[in-house]
């Protein structure tokens, strides 16, 4: 069998092209769901809503192309095949034309040949069941980001349907991320997604007339990873339909935040319609939304007088992210071994307990309290959670200790560190730490985690930001708010309604609506207190004073060292000339 000249034997079928099916060896009829591959199985229902949204259905599909790119073992072809099959006979075409029609115009590639081969069964029994046998399935097993061979086939097809993997870049091997990032242009810039790559496959697989329907996480809507795929299809003008399930998990097993993007090349206009969806398969029309109404940094999926309100917030005042810093606490990557509740607290030394039941005296002044902010209740919460902290201060900035000192002045400490040696080594899947092998797995926060400050947790239901006044505290999992100014005045407004408002809208959604209050989502929230923007505008006057005056300072020492420079140059042009003149002397 060939398709379009590309022969699916040479990309590794486990077939022959007779149409005897030869059965993978699959444990209980399934395939191993291995998450390199990024493969999340796709319910019916979605499969129809998507089918539904794109109009592919009883209007002459029999003779338009379909290609699933990632189609695992069949979970959207299995229901074109259905819908295909019923097309044609509702056509009164005959058993030998659908036969042919389906092998020019259902294909399927995916890079497990053993989904590939339960694809060929469960396509072939539907088609056994209209009386219609040997079809020559066009199912490739090979991988759809080779834009080599695949190029091939751009242009060729009036719909793309599919539930694409889901792979983070940074988890692939290196010479694969590599291939991703040079072949498709809207995975070059930052930690992006494999199945971003499947957006802009499937828009060059269409025909000029062609539709595309994919599930796929949403986070393409919000990250700086998806920046380039939003300007890609608002410059496109081809998004016509967006369904939004939210907080909402359709995927068994697997903690997905999903939402259906339905593409189309004829829609050319710069609104979209926009869904949310629901478990329960309910699907509720939103508004039609202009795309030019939409942040490029962060689409926020609501009704149009919603986007309003928060335009409002966002413009009133000035932002947070200008008022104030915003900063993560400390990451070890093995808290578990760095930070103890209720260690046993001597005159000197301190007893710390490890999760397996070892005990270990270290000394005490290595000890620094930290506050976990993701479950800090309030300001009189008392954690009783200590952190060692193998650093120190020097010109008022913290760093590692020397192994040589800390062996000398921490010498049990020291001890416990040579214990768990191992385990510290195999932090961040045993890359070099670049500090020290006994160093917190990551260097943010070291400084700006101690001081006054209000701190957040990552994931809240409703804002909960609380004063912290205990300066010589570190925190840990979280966000802290540095101000100098009134820290409950402040606090104030970011525990506001308008807050729960602004954030339950620009922030991503996860399980059981909770939402996001990292820096990305906080920084924009706009701050009206009259006293917090009146002192925001005095700094800001100060330092625009402070800043003229260093670049005065800095255009009249440029001066005199131009003055300097072209008095050295006149210098010498006139000895050049000098020994030009008296060349005979």
């Amino acid at each position: 069998m060939s398709i379009n000249g590309l022969s699916s034997d040479n990309y590794g079928a486990p077939y022959n092209i007779t149409g005897n099916l030869k059965i993978p060896d699959v444990s209980n009829g399934k395939i191993d769901k291995n998450k390199l591959n990024g493969v999340v199985y796709t319910p019916n229902w979605i499969v129809k809503t998507i089918l539904d949204y794109l109009e592919y259905g009883n209007n002459n599909i029999s003779n338009k192309k379909i290609i699933d790119p990632s189609c695992g073992d069949g979970a959207f072809l299995k229901e074109v095949v259905e819908r295909f099959i019923t097309d044609a006979l509702n056509s009164n075409k005959s058993i030998s034309e659908i036969k042919n029609l389906l092998e020019q115009n259902v294909y399927g590639i995916d890079i497990d040949k053993n989904a590939i081969e339960l694809c060929r069964i469960n396509l072939t029994n539907i088609a056994k069941k209209y009386g219609i046998n040997d079809v020559n399935w066009n199912l490739i097993n090979n991988d759809s980001t080779n834009k080599v061979w695949i190029s091939k086939l751009f242009k060729k097809f009036d719909y793309v349907v599919g539930n694409p993997p889901y792979i983070r870049i940074q988890n692939l091997g290196k010479e694969k991320r590599n291939k991703i990032q040079k072949e498709w242009e809207l995975c070059k810039s930052g930690s992006t997604d494999i199945y971003i790559a499947f957006f802009e496959l499937g828009y060059y697989l269409l025909n000029d007339m062609g539709k595309l329907g994919y599930i796929t996480p949403n986070t393409y809507i919000k990250t700086s990873a998806g920046k380039d795929l939003r300007q890609f299809i608002k410059n496109k003008k081809i998004l016509k339909s967006l369904i939004d399930f939210k907080h909402h998990q359709i995927f068994e097993n697997a903690t997905t935040y999903s939402i259906i993007t339905i593409l189309s090349k004829r829609h050319e206009q710069n609104t979209f319609e926009l869904y949310y969806g629901a478990p329960d398969k309910k699907i509720k029309f939103i508004d039609e939304i202009d795309l030019n109404n939409l942040n490029d940094n962060n689409w926020i999926l609501c009704t149009n007088g919603v986007l309003v309100k928060i335009k409002e917030i966002e413009s009133r005042g000035a932002p947070l992210g200008e008022i104030a810093n915003i900063h993560v606490g400390i990451t070890t990557l093995a808290d578990s071994y760095y930070i103890f509740k209720n260690p046993l607290l001597k005159e000197k030394t301190a007893i710390i307990k490890l999760k397996d039941g070892r005990e270990f005296e270290i000394e005490k002044n290595i000890l620094k309290p930290i506050i976990k902010a993701s479950i800090l209740k309030s300001s009189e919460d008392e954690q009783n959670n200590y952190v060692i902290f193998p650093y120190k201060l020097k010109n008022n900035k913290h760093i590692i200790i020397p192994e040589n000192e800390l062996k000398e002045k921490y010498p049990l400490t020291y001890n416990y560190f040579l214990r768990i040696k191992d385990i510290l080594l195999a932090r961040d899947k045993g890359k070099p730490n670049p500090v020290a092998w006994y160093a917190f797995g990551r260097s943010q926060g070291l400084d700006t985690s101690f001081g006054k400050k209000i701190l957040t947790s990552p994931l809240n239901k409703k804002p909960n930001f609380i004063v912290w006044e205990k300066e010589d505290y570190t925190f840990y999992s979280g966000y802290c708010i540095k101000y100098s100014g009134d820290l409950y005045g402040l606090v104030k407004e970011l525990n506001s309604s308008d807050m729960e408002f602004y954030i339950n809208h620009v922030s991503r959604s996860y399980q059981n609506n909770y939402k996001s209050y990292s820096k990305t989502f906080i920084k924009n929230f706009g701050i009206s207190n009259p006293k917090i923007i009146g002192e925001f505008k005095n700094k800001y006057t100060l330092a625009k004073k402070v800043n003229n005056k260093n670049k005065n300072r800095d255009t009249h020492k440029g001066n005199k060292r131009n003055n300097k420079n072209n008095n050295k140059t006149i210098g010498q042009t006139t000895l050049t000339n000098y020994l030009s003149i008296n060349s005979n002397l």
